[in-house]
């Protein structure tokens, strides 16, 4: 096989030094797939040409871009739809979910935020190197999970709000991916140092592929529940009671929680579970208190005080072993001031709560007074509104070991969702005796939940299936009853919308969507339908009402209905005695119903046309209320000029509309590898003007051109999502995926190929004398020699599991791996940023061959 156009590493006569000034004498000579276009274009020189490929590659990035969001709405539509199960349990029929929530995205989800990175490493791999190994498509691949895992986790540990925190919920499947995330990239060494070096066989590409189903099946496993039977208590959460309580200690709880807001406070019992949901593991021994390294004495809180609460959530108290040391390392004279739990619930109309700070003396007695002094902080509960700030000195007197703090709770009568403020120690002295020391211990400060008692409600539709009768000759109007239960204080929203299921939009039935909005007291709201008249060729037929997105937070939906705890849905069933009974009728009728169904997506496919033409400010300019600026209209249109070409190629993808989302989930598949294989080039080229390696190339502009999107999509995930599933999660399943799909798929293909055609000239010209190649392979093989890939993949693993431990310790120590105090934050961030800096300095300095 002959390459006349083909080089297989992008190479000048003499490379130039990174950052050299000046002319060169050499020229890049790299002839891609598809670039250069311009004949001659070597003799514009090495610097103008890198201009302009650096520029031509943020455009192609962010025309990737454009195209991997479209290709994401197709894969979001495909998962997010729903069939009707019947549960013989029950009895009932339920609206599920056809595809698990981990699969789809550790699958879908996963190769749409990676679809690139896999697309450049097997196109390179099958077109750019005719089945020949390279470095651009596997180091980008590496590079993009650094980035990934360093720098876009770095982004959204900033990115929570000071004093908040995001932890992981569902830890088992994060386990398994972040685990998963380590071994692929370990794998890749496995295969390329130790089982054959610099070859990868048949059986390994094989392999490499089949562990992409296998994670999907242990993921899947983990979020069914099937190892370790029921779901423990989390790491950074204490919101579990202890498996092994009876029901007499639970009994002797709820006692108490009653004992302390009063017996007649008249705790309902869902607010009784959650207050037990927030102290129930809170200990009450001392020795569960303590731990190995002391707290510092802190400095006076103000309102710069850096000693900030770990988060606004009652998941931040971390169930501490029985097992823990019970005596202070340090057996100097000591005494120490605490908080006797570190969180305490109650309800809002609680009164005066009472907290408990405790004195114990290390190598010395009690024989002295002492004074602490304290001082109240907001959190997301805000003085005077929530509660009256408290600030004084506790005296203890001597021999005495307990001192109370009351603060008062404001009862108000707006719906809010459960607040916390917090209580701090500081500046301890034993009187007159400065050989006695002070320190604060363990608990030095105290979380105050409150919880509201002005229930918002639950959302739930008087009849979750409807039966409405269908005519020939009239429309038939009815109404959808939704009703608020369990609390009716205050405003509170939801979106509604209709969706087909048998029965098609604009033919059977009027669709509608909208914000329901029920005002304070208000218990019940309908939303009007509208079945239309026609001939009926089926006896049933049917559509679904989804209520989602509600707001307060408070507010919710119930469980136990049709939709669970994240939607309700009611199915309304169309039925018509008189069923038309004419074939050719029939058929006219299937085919004016398919006419009709097609049409709003050919309208909505227009309207691509017409934004990707027309449509310069986006969604802004729907909002009358956005003013724009002189300067915004000048860069709108600048921007919409720019990206004008890759708005109409993706306009030409379908939309979602059509077949369920699949037949967009193919096209946008093709924009992006064409892109993809641009990008490629690009980059190959860009590198060859500056005399930098693929690999280097790889690991930097192009990693970080291609995860752009995923940053800026993980950080909103971060910021609005209740948990950090979305952003960390992704994160790691994304990292294991680019492994097992973006390696796995060339390296079959490869591996396959050269076994089955044998070596070509081309080959043996490049590997039949090469050491580096075992001699069991001389005769033809898929050759990826180690090299640079190799140690770039070391150092990430060394670096990947020091983040990957780093945040486990921030989720003990914060109760989240993402947000908490602001300076921790930033040095969280700052030091995870240095990890990527660390392995970028690294891979590169090797492959110049300087280490």
């Amino acid at each position: 096989m002959d390459f006349p156009n083909m080089t297989t590493t992008p190479t000048t006569t003499s490379l130039i030094a990174i950052g050299s000034a000046g002319s060169t004498t050499s020229t890049c000579t790299f002839i891609g797939m598809m670039l250069p276009l311009v004949p001659n274009e070597h003799e514009w020189g090495n610097p103008i040409r890198a201009v302009i490929y650096l520029i031509f590659l943020l455009w192609l990035f962010k025309g990737v871009g454009i195209a991997s969001d479209i290709f994401m709405e197709a894969i979001e539509t495909i998962t997010s739809s729903r069939k009707r199960k019947f549960n013989p349990e029950t009895g009932r029929w339920l609206t599920v979910m056809v595809w698990n929530p981990t699969v789809a995205n550790l699958s879908l989800m996963a190769l749409g935020s990676s679809a690139p990175e896999i697309l450049l490493s097997v196109l390179e791999t099958a077109l750019m190197r005719q089945m020949f190994s390279g470095e651009l498509g596997p180091s980008t691949i590496v590079g993009s999970a650094a980035f990934n895992l360093f720098v876009i986790i770095a982004v959204c540990i900033y990115a929570i709000d000071d004093g908040q925190v995001r932890y992981i919920k569902e830890t088992r499947v994060y386990m398994v991916t972040a685990a998963s995330s380590i071994f692929a990239y370990l794998w890749i060494l496995i295969v390329l140092t130790a089982i054959s070096p610099n070859v990868v066989e048949v059986w390994e590409g094989v392999v490499t592929l089949l562990f992409f189903p296998i994670l999907l099946f242990i993921a899947f496993a983990a979020d069914a529940g099937y190892f370790g039977g029921q779901q423990g208590p989390k790491a950074g959460r204490g919101s579990l009671m202890e498996a092994g309580m009876s029901e007499e200690d639970l009994k002797e709880l709820e006692e108490d929680i009653i004992n302390r807001h009063g017996s007649s406070a008249k705790l309902s019992r869902e607010v009784l579970a959650e207050i037990m949901a927030i102290e129930a593991k809170a200990p009450t021994s001392m020795a569960k208190y303590r731990k190995k390294r002391l707290a510092k004495k802190p400095k006076e809180p103000d309102d710069n005080n850096k000693i900030k609460p770990p988060t606004c959530d009652p998941a931040k108290i971390m169930p501490l072993d029985d097992d823990e040391d019970e005596t202070h390392g340090d057996k100097e004279e000591c005494h120490y001031f605490s908080f006797q739990t570190s969180v305490l619930a109650v309800q809002e109309d609680v009164g005066k709560v009472e907290l408990i700070v405790t004195r114990e003396a290390v190598g010395t007695g009690l024989d002295k007074p002492a004074t602490v002094q304290y001082k109240s902080r907001d959190g997301t509960a805000k003085s005077p509104d929530d509660y009256t700030p408290v600030e004084g000195i506790l005296c203890f007197e001597a021999g005495e070991t307990e001192k109370q703090i009351f603060v008062t709770i404001i009862d108000d009568e707006g719906a809010e969702e459960t607040e916390e403020f917090y209580v701090d120690l500081f500046s301890p002295e034993v009187a007159n005796d400065p050989k006695v020391k002070c320190a604060i211990g363990s608990v030095p400060y105290m979380t105050v939940m409150i919880i509201d008692n002005d229930l918002p409600g639950t959302l739930v539709f008087q009849d979750e299936s409807l039966h409405v009768q269908g005519f020939a000759d009239q429309e038939t109007k009815f109404d959808i009853i939704v009703n608020r239960k369990d609390g009716c204080t205050g405003q509170v929203t939801v979106k509604y919308s209709t969706q087909g299921v048998s029965a098609l939009s604009n033919i059977d039935f009027d669709p509608f969507e909208g914000t329901l909005e029920f005002e304070n007291g208000e218990c019940s709201k309908s939303l009007p339908g509208v079945v239309k008249a026609k001939k009926r060729y089926h006896a049933e037929s049917m559509f679904r009402v989804i209520l989602e997105e509600l707001s307060p937070e408070g507010a919710k939906f119930d469980s136990s209905t049709d939709g669970g705890a994240d939607a309700c849905i009611c199915t309304v069933i169309i039925k018509t005695d008189k069923v038309e009974r004419d074939p050719i009728m029939r058929v006219k009728s299937a085919m004016f119903s398919s006419v009709a169904s097609s049409s709003a997506a050919n309208m909505a496919w227009r309207d691509q046309f017409k934004d990707a033409l027309f449509n310069v400010y986006g969604d802004e300019d729907e909002d009358e209320d956005v003013q724009l600026t002189a300067y915004d209209k000048c860069s709108a249109y600048f921007g919409h000029f720019i990206l004008m070409p890759f708005n109409i190629v993706c306009a030409c993808i379908p939309p979602t509309k059509y077949c369920g989302g699949k037949l967009c989930f193919a096209a946008a598949l093709i924009v992006i590898g064409i892109v993809t294989a641009i990008i490629g080039d690009v980059a190959a080229l860009f590198g060859c003007c500056l005399g930098i390696k693929d690999s280097v190339t790889a690991i930097t502009f192009v990693a970080l051109g291609t995860s752009l999107p995923d940053t800026f999509a993980s950080m909103k995930a971060a910021k609005e999502e209740e948990y950090a599933d979305a952003s960390v999660g992704n994160v790691t399943g994304s990292n294991s995926v680019n492994v097992f799909l973006g390696l796995g798929m060339p390296w079959t293909l490869a591996s396959i190929y050269w076994t089955a055609v044998g070596p070509n000239d081309k080959w043996r010209e490049d590997y039949a004398e090469d050491s580096e190649v075992p001699e069991a392979f001389r005769n033809g093989a898929y050759i990826v020699k180690a090299g640079n890939l190799g140690f770039s993949v070391g150092v990430f693993c060394v670096s990947a599991l020091v983040a990957i431990v780093f945040l486990y310790v921030r989720r003990i120590r914060y109760g989240g791996e993402l947000g908490g105090p602001r300076t921790p934050k930033i040095a969280s961030a700052i030091f995870l940023v240095c990890l990527w800096g660390i392995y970028i300095l690294m891979s590169v300095l090797q492959t110049e061959g300087i280490i």
